[in-house]
């Protein structure tokens, strides 16, 4: 192995010492450029694949990440933001839980774990600062953990005690929301958020906690105030009864229509004022005597009548003086009687609860009827035609009773058919295949331009320089060579071809023309016969037909006439 080694060498330097200076400056530089884009595209398709580990970040976290990520050795790449980074993507699932080990990215959050380093000459006031701020960033922590939130801030506002009562103010909060891209909080989820502070906090209400989003809207309502909160209440009732119905009728029609051919919308009108009656009925034909009380009074009295003179004297009793008056009688009779009677009475006490229906709207579009139609070349088509008017009494019919219509309420049905339009599903088919093959195609034109450019290269340096060699090659072995005969046999005959003998026949001095032409024509006919015996057979047998025969022709004719002669 190491002689054939050294044999190549050798005459790779001889060959090369054998070109002139610009073919060896040429050879020199196309080896480079080979090397060199081989090289590049060794570099090109080994080149590490970054995918994103954390996206949107907070400097002070972008800053930390990077800092582990260093120290652990890991490669990682920034965007000119400073807010994403990117790792490769065989490391990336590897790197998330090593970093959620570690409570990244936490966006710089200090909770209860300030306390954890204190000194002995910490004041009163560093120590209500730090407990102030243990409280924010617990409850950070905590607001962050619920689906939908990406980050929060709490800024609490806590007096200070004071020694009379009156004089003490509530505590107060504010909280700014950073929610996920298309997440919407609903009342329930803010009204948990509000209470959620106004517990962590003593002597803090729900409605004393602002909320509001990244945009500065205020999502938060005051809970104090009973109407705002029992008029949403009201409306997320009615919406929900409203969709209940709507979603009863589609799904009845479209058993019948089609999935998507039916929108229905309903409007309800629903009381929800609370009434409290009390009903009291008496029966008067039924009345019966229940007690009597019956009271007789009578008195009988005399008396003088008045008379004598005037003045004290004769008002005077047992003076007796003046003339003599009859007396006045006085008799008195008084009869009292009172009858009760009872009668039978009924008394009726209604509470009515809210959300009593007052009046329904409702109001249906079917599509029309979707026939199968065939043509005359095979091909089937889809028809839309109206539905009959008989079919939507049949429909209205169905819907009133399904949600318990009543006329005499003042509810309200309509029912029209009318024809939908169709979004070109095709068209957006072909659109997205075309992005598709877009996409395809320009992930393979940089795998097209380096093949282009490596056929370019191999078509204008490689193989012009190649032929070039090559020939000039051919033209040092033609002039080394000998060019005729006649040289051939000076050189054979003065051993200048030592080694040759066995390759190169002895040439005779002379040469028969006759025996080459023959032996030219039995190489032609060998080969003649190789190539199609069946051929070549039928010609040696219509060869030998055709001498055989006149030969016993002759042969007949030579013994008649031995027999005519004897």
């Amino acid at each position: 192995m190491g002689e054939y080694l050294s044999k190549v060498s050798k005459q790779i330097a001889e060959f090369f010492g054998a070109l002139s200076g610009p073919r060896k400056l040429s050879l020199a530089v196309t080896a480079a450029a080979i090397l060199a884009g081989t090289a590049a595209l060794f570099i090109w398709a080994s080149r590490t694949a970054y995918v994103p580990l954390m996206t949107n970040l907070n400097p002070e976290d972008a800053a930390n990440i990077m800092r582990v990520l260093r120290e652990k050795g890991i490669p990682f790449v920034v965007d000119g933001s400073g807010r994403n980074i990117s790792v490769p993507s065989e490391t990336v699932h590897e790197t998330r839980l090593g970093l959620s080990t570690l409570g990244m990215p936490q966006s710089s959050v200090v909770g209860y774990e300030v306390f954890d380093k204190q000194s002995l000459g910490t004041t009163s006031f560093v120590q209500k600062l730090n407990q102030k701020r243990a409280r924010e960033g617990e409850l950070m922590r905590t607001i962050n953990s619920i689906r939908g939130v990406k980050r929060s801030r709490v800024h609490l506002a806590i007096p200070e005690k004071s020694t009379f009562v009156e004089d003490q103010k509530k505590s107060t909060a504010s909280v700014v929301l950073d929610l996920e891209p298309g997440i919407v909080l609903n009342e329930k989820q803010i009204f948990g958020i509000s209470n959620l502070v106004a517990r962590a906090v003593e002597g803090m209400d729900a409605n004393d906690v602002a909320i509001v989003d990244s945009n500065g809207k205020m999502i938060s309502r005051n809970a104090s105030d009973s109407v705002a909160g029992l008029t949403s209440t009201q409306i997320e009732t009615r919406r929900k009864y409203e969709r209940d119905i709507e979603s009863s009728i589609e799904g009845m029609l479209s058993r019948v229509v089609g999935e998507g051919h039916v929108v229905a919308r309903v409007s309800a009108d629903l009381d929800f004022s609370q009434v409290a009656e009390t009903q009291t009925i008496y029966d008067q034909e039924g009345s019966a005597v229940r007690s009597t009380e019956k009271n007789n009074q009578s008195m009988e009295g005399t008396r003088p009548s008045p008379g004598g003179p005037a003045g004290a004297a004769s008002n005077t009793p047992g003076t007796g003086t003046g003339p003599t008056v009859a007396e006045i009688k006085n008799n008195t009779s008084r009869v009292n009687e009172v009858v009760n009677y009872a009668v039978p009475q009924t008394v009726r006490t209604t509470t009515r609860q809210p959300g009593l229906l007052r009046k329904l709207s409702i109001a249906v579009v079917v599509d029309g009827k979707q026939v199968r139609e065939v043509a005359k070349d095979g091909q089937a088509s889809v028809k839309n035609e109206p539905w009959s008017q008989e079919k939507l009494q049949e429909f209205e019919a169905i819907v009133a009773g399904a949600v318990a219509l009543d006329r005499k309420r003042g509810d309200t049905l309509e029912i029209k058919n009318m024809e939908f339009t169709r979004d070109d599903l095709d068209s957006a088919q072909r659109e997205l295949a075309v992005a598709d093959r877009d996409r395809y195609i320009r992930q393979l034109v940089p795998y097209g331009a380096v093949g282009v450019l490596f056929l370019v290269f191999f078509l204008v340096v490689v193989r012009p320089f190649i032929k070039w060699m090559t020939e000039n090659t051919i033209d040092s072995v033609d002039t080394f060579l000998p060019q005729t005969i006649e040289e051939l046999e000076k050189l054979q005959r003065g051993n200048a071809l030592s080694g040759l003998e066995n390759v190169v026949p002895e040439i005779p001095d002379r040469v028969d023309p006759d025996r080459v032409e023959g032996d030219m024509i039995r190489e032609k006919i060998v080969s003649l016969v190789d190539n199609n015996p069946q051929k070549a057979a039928l010609i040696l047998k219509d060869w030998v037909l055709g001498v055989d025969g006149p030969r016993k022709k002759e042969d007949r004719a030579d013994s008649g006439k031995s027999k005519s002669v004897g």
